[in-house]
């Protein structure tokens, strides 16, 4: 037969003033977040059964996930791939760790949608790629082809090109040394492996060109 547990004492811990000591028939039980402490009415005198502190140490582990994840997604926007791995990495229950996820989604602390539009914008605008690399890029954080293909339709063919002029710009004197041919390769390999499709090469090619032979 079950033994009666009723709440005899809760005392705020010093050390950490969110979190609460609970005791159960005078002895200490278990702690939990503020959060789990409101959501879940304890106050001393309630009595709770076994299933409930189950229930309980459920629910505080959640909140230690949650808080975890709070203050990861606090030094920089992450994505809902990138978020779960760092969770699972850290060992913790993957259920749980789901069950999370949904909620920061909901509250949109993660916004893959939101993410791809804003990464684009940082990579026209702070750190040019081509579209193709772009798209790998954000592959690799794990947001959805639909998402992907959205942020980037915003990058047309002239922002491609002036974002490809711009890293151009930065290598047109460390490779104009030579050659107009050895120049052409190593400057075209270079904006290939930036992501730039052939057409962008060849157009910004024809562009230096014309620079490149009025300056002979």
């Amino acid at each position: 037969m079950e033994i009666p547990k009723r709440i005899t004492k809760i005392t705020q811990q010093k050390q950490n003033p969110k979190r609460y000591n609970i005791f159960l028939n005078d002895h200490y039980a278990f702690s939990v977040h503020e959060d789990v402490l409101v959501a879940r009415r304890l106050i001393k005198g309630k009595e709770i059964n076994d299933q409930e502190v189950l229930t309980i140490l459920k629910e505080e582990e959640q909140n230690k996930i949650w808080q975890k994840a709070i203050k990861y997604l606090s030094f920089r926007p992450r994505t809902t791939k990138e978020i779960e791995e760092y969770l699972i990495n850290n060992d913790y229950d993957q259920e749980l760790v789901q069950n999370v996820i949904v909620k920061l989604q909901a509250e949109k602390w993660l916004d893959d949608r939101r993410y791809a539009e804003v990464y684009t914008e940082q990579r026209i605008r702070i750190k040019p790629r081509g579209k193709r690399l772009i798209a790998q890029e954000m592959k690799r954080k794990g947001i959805a082809s639909k998402y992907i293909e959205e942020s980037l339709s915003k990058i047309d063919n002239d922002t491609e090109f002036q974002m490809a002029l711009e890293l151009t710009k930065k290598k047109v004197h460390q490779y104009g040394e030579g050659d107009w041919l050895t120049f052409q390769r190593k400057l075209g390999g270079f904006l290939q492996r930036k992501g730039f499709s052939y057409e962008v090469v060849r157009r910004i090619l024809r562009h230096v060109k014309e620079h490149f032979s009025n300056d002979q």
